[in-house]
């Protein structure tokens, strides 16, 4: 499994239930890299996308303490998106054993993308050999909602691109790897 996400400063990622920065081209880089892919991701990650609607293209997997919490809205969107021949699908799981599982169904998609909220990124973690990461220099006292450390004794970075800079934030795209 691969985790993607976009780190600002302390490993701060979200604040009141939104992301901590907006970068358009992270933004395109995570369209791109999950186009067509399985997504993990929690109950409140998928309410924070437009309408609480899964990505379209994409099997979602939401890995819940409830299944029931999953919106009908949501469902009911995948089946839009299906009609509409996207091939959205929508599946709720209780554990990270599920959710492995149900991403197993679909080797045709390619490995897995573990994509939040921090919860899903600390328990997947462990289950994970790849971290896309996007680091940005934004300090936002605010901030409540981290991702864990990545420790230099099990993950180092295989690869960075050049920094670059969108509205005074400085950011790099990281590939990390885990240690073997």
């Amino acid at each position: 499994m691969i985790q993607i996400v976009n780190i600002a400063k302390h490993n701060a990622i979200g604040k009141g239930g939104d992301l901590l920065v907006s970068i358009p081209e992270d933004m395109k880089f995570f369209r791109e890299t999950t186009r067509g892919g399985v997504l993990i991701l929690g109950r409140k990650t998928l309410e924070s996308f437009p309408n609480g609607a899964p990505l379209k293209g994409r099997v979602n997997i939401v890995l819940t303490h409830d299944p029931e919490s999953v919106a009908e809205s949501a469902y009911a969107a995948a089946e839009r998106d299906r009609a509409e021949g996207k091939q959205t699908e929508l599946i709720a799981v209780t554990t990270a054993e599920e959710a492995v599982n149900a991403a197993a169904r679909y080797p045709e998609r390619g490995e897995p993308f573990v994509i939040g909220g921090a919860s899903v990124y600390r328990e997947l973690l462990p289950l994970c050999d790849t971290c896309l990461v996007t680091e940005n220099d934004a300090d936002d006292p605010e901030a409540d909602t981290f991702y864990p450390e990545l420790s230099p004794e099990e993950w180092r970075c295989a690869a960075a691109s050049d920094p670059k800079e969108h509205e005074g934030i400085r950011y790099r795209f990281c590939r990390y790897e885990r240690i073997k």
